[in-house]
């Protein structure tokens, strides 16, 4: 019995006693292949976010659309990056929680807060043009906190067993 295969493309053909068959089979060849289709994807990824930042900047402000006809954009925007962060600490396995300072930890927990409170203070301040008193601000302050603490910690488990996942593969 004679086989001859051959792959062209994305195809690869098989010729047994004559008769020819063909399987669609997606497979990247080359290191260089693979290293432009990860390029394209993360500049895809990253353009399409910034386009749904401007679709719902552009419907809140310019608009002037009820949150209710864009929420369920920005809420698909921020679960698609929260999501996005987690699968990559746990799917590249290369951060050890367990071996970064503490100091480390506590301040980008520090820096997320402050990011998150920055921002949401210059979205009721100046886009919405409300009154920020102190007990209103320090009620948010609570809130970003809690949800700061929970993606850092879920993060963090994320990355500590995706490291352990890789350090099993390796043995």
């Amino acid at each position: 019995m004679h086989k001859y295969s051959h792959s062209i493309g994305s195809y690869t053909g098989s010729i047994v006693l004559g008769r020819i068959t063909m399987k669609k089979k997606f497979s990247i060849t080359d290191e260089r292949e693979l290293d432009t289709f990860r390029k394209v994807c993360t500049t895809m990824y990253i353009i399409t976010i910034f386009a749904l930042i401007g679709i719902v900047s552009y419907r809140q402000f310019v608009l002037d659309q009820p949150h209710q006809q864009w929420d369920d954009i920005a809420m698909l925007m921020s679960i698609n990056v929260i999501v996005v962060l987690g699968a990559f600490l746990y799917l590249s396995g290369s951060i050890n929680p367990t071996k970064i300072k503490i100091r480390y930890l506590i301040a980008g927990y520090v820096g997320f807060v402050l990011f998150g409170f920055a921002f949401t203070l210059f979205k009721y301040a100046i886009l919405e043009g409300l009154h920020v008193d102190l007990a209103f601000a320090f009620d948010r302050l609570k809130t970003i906190l809690a949800i700061s603490g929970l993606l850092v910690l879920a993060w963090g488990l994320l990355a500590y067993f995706g490291n352990r996942r890789l350090e099993q593969k390796i043995k």
